[in-house]
């Protein structure tokens, strides 16, 4: 049944028929209303005007054709009604013109495409795919959606999800949201814009996502929200990439890379990934930083990252990675840590234990002192008095031979006092006096050089003395302590 270039004056009603084909190619109706529709080969729209469609559970063996068409629904009624709807080859929409949007729940094809289409609706979205199952590709490259947004929740594609250069606005909810959608191919946005941020909540994707050169804006505080999404390679946001609001992507995995570089962040935008797995990080240059960067609990293969692409502020507690690129000295990869916003111990122990695996002790000691540095500023007094005598000695064991120095100059100066102004001996034959033996014997409480016993200084001495004897306990205690968690932290 064939009615080409033609006009109805009244809505054409084909529910619950039969037919081999249907063809309306370049005719003007007030509508149709063909739900339950049967038909053996192809259903063709294409160049047609129409009001409202309804196809509910209709079932096309062949393709359904809506190449240029133009509807529009004069109601709060989708232009294309079509849930349920049974496609066995492709669903061709091309520069489709659908003012009240298209309604597919449920619906299945071989194929769908709308590339190049320009969709708007209000109170519903203007492309609502929830359920849909797509054998192959969906196509949305350069579509424009204004109002309503791309629904696809629970949708299953075959193939890939191309919607590059489009254009979503959605001024109430999402732009596109697909959460639970299965796409066993990639997802390619490069060049679109989403302005109402994009929701994957729990999306699985069997190839990458990249989103290169686009501009998202968020819907409430979520430019891309994606809990739970697992991706088998890359996410790729870089070329020029906009991003106004937060990238929230906790427990979600990242087989391959997250691609953050080149991309432009809003001062109020975040990056949550607590609790992700991602293979690289890759967030070498951006030219705005993003103000929070949350890393809490996740695990990440590499880093590859910059100075002057640190965030003001990251959250590191619990983070592991096996490694850092390029390999920075400790000095300037502690700034990385000072961006931490609490002493977070794990932090650095994970830092410390990076360099001992590459065989840089030295980096990994200046890590440890660093960590007992940034512990001790929120220590009560006593601590902290203490925690200031044992960085001063012996760097908390970490800087063992301040240690030598110490004992060397006390050592000194006591032998050089009782040199001046020697000792009086106790008894007639003890031995004879040694400065540098009885400074010793008053320094280090472990030896015993016999002359502490043989003789006893006197009037102001006596206080060089006692003040010397407690300082050598204190040094020699704080030593043993140091050296002993300088031991135990290397595993000997």
């Amino acid at each position: 049944m064939a009615f080409i270039d033609c006009r109805f004056d009244n809505a054409v009603d084909l529910s619950d028929a039969s037919l081999p084909a249907v063809d309306f190619t370049g005719s003007c109706l007030p509508g149709l209303s063909a739900d339950r529709l049967k038909v053996e080969g192809d259903l063709t729209l294409s160049k047609t005007v129409s009001g409202a469609i309804s196809l509910f559970s209709s079932e096309i063996a062949g393709s359904m054709w809506l190449n240029r068409a133009e509807l529009v629904s004069e109601d709060s009624r989708y232009a294309l009604n079509a849930p349920q709807l049974r496609v066995g080859g492709g669903l061709y929409a091309l520069a489709i013109r659908a003012t009240g949007g298209i309604n597919l729940w449920g619906a299945q094809a071989f194929t769908l495409e709308v590339t190049k289409g320009c969709l708007n609706s209000t109170g519903h979205p203007a492309l609502r795919c929830d359920g849909l199952r797509v054998a192959q590709d969906l196509r949305c490259a350069e579509l424009s959606v204004d109002g309503g947004g791309i629904s696809l929740f629970g949708a299953t594609i075959g193939g890939q999800w191309w919607f590059n250069r489009a254009a979503v606005r959605n001024h109430t909810g999402w732009a596109v949201s697909a959460p639970s959608v299965r796409v066993d191919g990639g997802i390619y946005g490069n060049g679109m814009s989403a302005y109402g941020g994009v929701n994957l909540f729990a999306a699985t994707v069997g190839e990458s996502i990249e989103l290169s050169g686009c501009t998202l804006t968020s819907h409430g505080d979520h430019a891309l929200r994606a809990p739970g999404m697992r991706v088998e390679a890359n996410l790729i946001l870089d070329d020029g990439a906009s991003i106004a609001g937060g990238i929230t992507l906790p427990r979600a995995e990242i087989k391959g890379t997250l691609r953050l570089a080149d991309s432009t962040f809003a001062e109020a935008s975040t990056i949550d990934l607590q609790r992700a797995t991602v293979g690289v990080l890759d967030m070498v240059s951006t030219n705005t930083r993003p103000p929070v960067f949350d890393l809490r609990a996740a695990t990440i293969g590499r880093i590859d990252d910059s100075p002057t692409a640190w965030p003001p502020r990251i959250e590191l507690d619990g983070l592991t990675y096996q490694d850092l690129r390029p390999l920075l000295p400790a000095t300037q990869r502690l700034a990385w840590l000072d961006c931490n916003n609490e002493y977070s111990p794990h932090a650095y122990e994970r830092l410390a234990a990076y360099y001992r695996q590459l065989g840089h002790d030295d980096d990994a000691r200046t890590v440890q002192l660093a960590r007992h540095r940034r512990r001790r500023s929120s220590a009560q007094l006593p601590a902290r008095l203490w925690g200031y005598f044992e960085d001063l000695t012996v760097g908390y064991g970490y800087r063992p031979g301040r240690a030598l120095v110490w004992l060397f100059a006390l050592t000194t100066f006591v032998a050089i006092v009782f040199a001046a102004v020697p000792p009086h001996p106790i008894r007639a034959n003890g031995p004879a006096f040694q400065p540098v033996a009885f400074a010793l014997d008053l320094i280090l409480p472990i030896l015993d050089l016999g002359q502490e016993k043989a003789f006893a200084p006197s009037g102001n001495t006596a206080w060089v003395a006692w003040t010397s004897a407690i300082a050598g306990w204190l040094l020699a205690t704080t030593i043993i302590a140091g050296l002993t968690r300088r031991l135990s932290r290397s595993g000997h």
